[in-house]
């Protein structure tokens, strides 16, 4: 399972944009994949997931065990001839959003056998029927674990899946010639709900396009529902790929992936006391993704993503995409913008290459949806561009009115919020 962790090197240090919680409960994020929830395993499990392609109404999948038999066969990996094709590879083109450079390549989907079979896959009786077997694979798997052996950081990997049509063992579908995984649909949304016990869900990075996500509570601790369309991603085979502008692919996968920090992590940075830690970014710089970083003396809110400079091919420059989502009320925290739908007049989007120079983004937007501020860049060039949210000075009519602190419990958890509108997060009350 090691080309599954190979995939994204998400920078997970930094001043995370967190609020600072009294945690009176150890967080600790399992290590090893989390399984299926089940009658007896309700805390950090797999819930439910679900496909949907255009045109057609979501389909509920149903999880099979590996080793069981599928209600849908898909298709196998082991005896198909058909050359099918992925986005992201030479015989279909797939581009970045508002990029004007194409990428093609053809893989057929393969399974290593030599490899230990996956616990199961998410599949249903009409995976073949609704075309979800078009690109090679019969079913999905999602890998959940914490980020590493020292993190609280919670990851979701939405994987490929082969079954052996005679053993029923299921596997992770490669692309064939590499040991990458094969490529998702970028057209389909998958929505995956999981159950994360004491862990509250925070800021979150994904490696997908059009994320959203819906927090919740239920009699076993913390539900997170995301939604998102996979997106087309240059994978590099390290880090030092992704520094500098001579940096060239291993692959080009089309992936889905959501990193999470708990807001009630102790040991994930200093946080901002008020924030509410429901901020995302989603981009296809997969490989230095990092949390927000705020800086109070220039009252600036940082992010970094990263990729090698050239896809696969060597020649052509891979171009990328990045959104953000800060919430209205963050907004008038960091910076005192009281009326968020001035934000694209108030707020300041840079991008800076990695050799410190301010580049030129091809589209980039401000607008305001559903009481969030939503930035929007397109077009640039990797291989570590830094985006920087900022003050316009020529606005004039950011608040200066002071901060005040309130206290928040939920049974023996206990809150201070500092804001200068200050309110409990969902599930706390005032004390």
């Amino acid at each position: 399972m090691k080309r599954i962790g190979s995939i994204v090197a998400a920078s997970l240090v930094g001043l995370l944009l967190m609020p600072a919680i009294s945690q009176s409960s150890t967080l600790l994020v399992p290590k090893t994949p989390w399984p299926v929830c089940s009658s007896t395993i309700v805390e950090f499990c797999i819930e439910s997931v679900s496909i949907q392609s255009p045109g057609q109404a979501a389909e509920q999948l149903t999880w099979v065990a590996s080793g069981s038999v599928a209600p849908s066969s898909g298709t196998s990996g082991t005896t198909s001839t058909t050359t099918t094709t992925v986005p992201g590879s030479s015989t279909t083109t797939t581009s970045a959003p508002g990029s004007s450079t194409t990428t093609t390549v053809t893989t057929t989907p393969t399974t290593n056998q030599s490899s230990t079979p996956l616990a199961g896959m998410w599949t249903d009786a009409t995976w073949n029927a609704n075309g979800h077997a078009a690109l090679g694979f019969s079913g999905l798997y999602v890998q959940a674990s914490a980020a590493n052996d020292f993190s609280n950081f919670m990851v979701f990997n939405v994987l490929p899946t082969l079954q052996d049509p005679s053993s029923n063992d299921v596997f992770l579908a490669d692309q064939s010639g590499n040991n990458y995984p094969a490529s998702l649909s970028p057209d389909d949304i998958i929505t995956v709900s999981v159950e994360t016990g004491n862990a509250q869900p925070g800021v979150t990075m994904a490696i997908g396009n059009n994320f959203s996500d819906v927090v919740g509570t239920d009699a076993n601790g913390s539900v997170l529902t995301f939604s998102a369309s996979p997106a087309p991603v240059a994978v590099a085979s390290n880090t030092s790929q992704c520094i500098g502008e001579t940096g060239v692919a291993a692959a080009q996968v089309t992936q889905l992936q959501a990193i999470v920090a708990p807001t009630n992590d102790p040991n994930a940075g200093f946080g901002v006391d008020g924030v509410s830690g429901r901020m995302y970014v989603e981009s296809n710089g997969a490989c230095l993704l990092s949390t927000p970083v705020w800086d109070s003396t220039t009252q600036t809110l940082t992010w970094t993503v990263g990729a090698p400079h050239f896809l696969s091919d060597g020649t052509t420059v891979n171009q990328g995409f990045y959104q953000a989502m800060i919430p209205g009320a963050d907004a008038t925290l960091l910076w005192g913008l009281t009326n968020i739908n001035q934000a694209a007049s108030a707020l300041v989007v840079s991008e800076t290459s990695s050799g410190g120079a301010t580049s030129q983004i091809a589209e980039s937007s401000v607008s305001v949806k559903g009481g969030n501020i939503i930035i929007s860049a397109t077009g640039f060039s990797f291989s570590s561009p830094k985006f920087k949210i900022s003050k316009n000075p020529r606005y004039k009519h950011f608040t200066t009115k002071k901060p005040r602190t309130i206290t928040c419990e939920r049974g023996k958890q206990v809150k201070k919020v500092t804001s200068r509108a200050p309110r409990c997060p969902r599930g706390f009350h005032v004390k």
